[in-house]
């Protein structure tokens, strides 16, 4: 099945049964993604409408976050923030810079790369299906699902009075952002030999643009227009319209499509255009270890997040100066973003230390979610084969995972310290920063206890893992700044930490949340040993 295999074999029929079967498999995933995303976005404006609901209170909020620069590196520029869509976006900014080009690789990656690699695909193509079709299917179940995620935020904004025109320009912005990425995802899956690699190389594209959009944004330079970010926000759907601005994604993704589709065509199935040389015929020592071959495995995605922690650390570290003065001259400021404080560095360090919680368990469900894949694509049979028992494979993992964990929160803290300490001239911070970033670890233990849990009772419904840590993201980035309801912010593990440097931790809700994260993976564990090897 290695040969060439022409493109013109399968036609619409091939088309129409490669679509079929995407759809079933995006099926439960993609409802997922469209109904989290809905109901973020829906809830950022119900939540806002309530809250800012007199054009006095728009523009107080309007005047406190433009003052001065800092705050246009994380949330961008936001023209027509004078206005009720205005405060929606910017309230939504960061989670849209990262969710909606998240949305357009994962829906792409898992059907295309993935599929390949398990060998699911040979058996697809040894029918009258075209080597380009299985990706143009990709693209287009992509497509829809970013379409239908679009309509819902639309709806959403119409709903809670914002004007239809700018709410519609506005979804059509974000969703011709996750289209570009969906295009980058189609072809990095021809580029690298592993879905993992189209992963790593997707953050880091997407890492690239934002820190374009972010200096261009400081700078007011040509620079923003460099970056898919950028391209959404000059589309400014609250200020002076510009919708011949989605003409640039949409052609920059067609672009890529095509060319990944071209390529897919006439490649050898199971290669990628970038190889890497062969390697040795026997594995070393390490990798027949099982938790060196744990290391092997989890090492792209620990990297991967701990470059966007440390990257995240830097830059809020660096403007903390900036934004210390902003706060110091413009009280309003510090409530408007949540971090008014009597000591705005404390206050600052832990707004950024909750952002760099929502990072790390991020990481961990994604890293619990790898050990699906090793089971779904037959490699975990083939472990437990031998002498290697359930519990020790698990806990490799586990301890692995718990090792990367530690690397991101320890690494991200460092990081922040570091620059809050050189920006501000406090060295005193270091310790502080260091001792709150390790404070979110029991939080961040509970999403991974979760993730745990259902991949040992029911690997099919990891989806769960995933909702949950959307919830508890939304809640922290957006829960006190639109005044939810304390029940509401509960949910939320990191709002029993106690929001340190700048809150008192608590301590005894830590040791509660370390024994519900010890409860959980003890019944993942004992689910893990008992049920069949593979489930769906």
């Amino acid at each position: 099945m290695n040969g060439r295999h022409p493109a013109t074999v399968g036609g619409s029929h091939g088309l129409a049964t490669m679509l079929r079967i995407l759809a079933r498999i995006q099926l439960r995933g993609a409802v997922v993604w469209v109904l989290v995303l809905g109901a973020s976005m829906i809830g950022t404006a119900a939540s806002v409408a309530a809250l800012y609901d007199t054009p006095a209170k728009i523009h107080t909020y309007a005047a406190a976050v433009t003052a001065g620069n800092a705050l246009l590196a994380i949330n961008g520029r936001v023209e027509g923030i004078d206005s009720l869509g205005g405060v929606v976006a910017d309230e939504f900014g960061f989670m849209a810079a990262f969710l909606l080009p998240l949305l357009g690789v994962s829906l792409v990656a898992r059907t295309t790369r993935r599929e390949e690699e398990s060998g699911r695909l040979e058996l697809l193509l040894g029918g009258r299906i075209a080597r380009h079709q299985p990706p143009l299917a990709a693209l287009l179940v992509a497509t829809a699902t970013i379409a239908l995620t679009g309509a819902l935020f639309a709806a959403g904004l119409i709903g809670f009075g914002v004007p239809v025109a700018g709410s519609i320009l506005y979804a059509e912005s974000l969703t011709c952002l996750a289209f570009v990425f969906a295009g980058v995802a189609a072809l990095l899956a021809q580029l690298s030999q592993h879905a993992r690699g189209v992963y790593t190389w997707s953050l880091m594209v997407l890492a690239a643009s934002y820190v374009l959009r972010g200096v261009g944004d400081v700078t007011g330079t040509w620079i923003t227009w460099l970056s898919p970010l950028g391209w959404a926000e000059k589309a400014a759907p609250f200020g002076d319209q510009r919708w011949w601005t989605l003409a640039i994604p949409l052609a920059v993704g067609l672009t890529l499509g095509g060319v990944a589709l071209r390529l897919a065509a006439g490649r050898d199935l199971g290669s990628a255009l970038v190889r890497r040389g062969g390697g040795p015929q026997r594995a070393s020592a390490r990798l027949r270890n099982p938790i060196g071959l744990a290391v092997w495995i989890h090492r792209p995605g620990t990297l991967g997040w701990l470059a966007g922690g440390v990257l995240l650390a830097g830059m809020m570290g660096a403007l903390s100066s900036q934004l210390v003065d902003a706060m110091a001259g413009n009280p309003a400021l510090a409530t408007a973003i949540g971090i008014a404080h009597s000591r705005p560095t404390d206050g600052l360090v832990a707004a950024v230390q909750l952002y760099l919680a929502v990072i790390a368990a991020g990481y961990v469900v994604q890293a619990i979610g790898t050990l699906r894949a090793e089971e779904a694509d037959g490699r975990l049979e083939t472990r437990l084969s031998g002498t290697l028992s359930r519990p020790r494979w698990l806990g490799s993992h586990a301890l692995v995972v718990l090792a990367g964990l530690l690397a991101i929160v320890l690494g991200s803290s460092l990081v922040l310290g570091l620059t809050t300490a050189l920006s501000v001239g406090d060295l005193g911070a270091l310790g502080a920063t260091m001792g709150a970033g390790l404070a979110y670890l029991p939080a961040e233990l509970v999403l991974a206890g979760l993730a745990l849990a259902v991949y040992g009772v029911r690997p099919r419904l990891f989806a769960v893992a995933w909702a949950s840590y959307a919830v508890m993201t939304f809640i922290a980035f957006l829960g006190p700044g639109l005044k939810l309801h304390q029940w509401a912010l509960d949910m939320s593990p990191t709002t029993h930490v106690g929001k340190p440097p700048a809150g008192t931790i608590q301590f005894g809700a830590l040791t509660v949340m370390a024994g519900i994260a010890a409860a959980l993976a003890a019944v993942g564990f004992t689910a893990f040993r008992r049920r069949g090897v593979p489930q769906g």
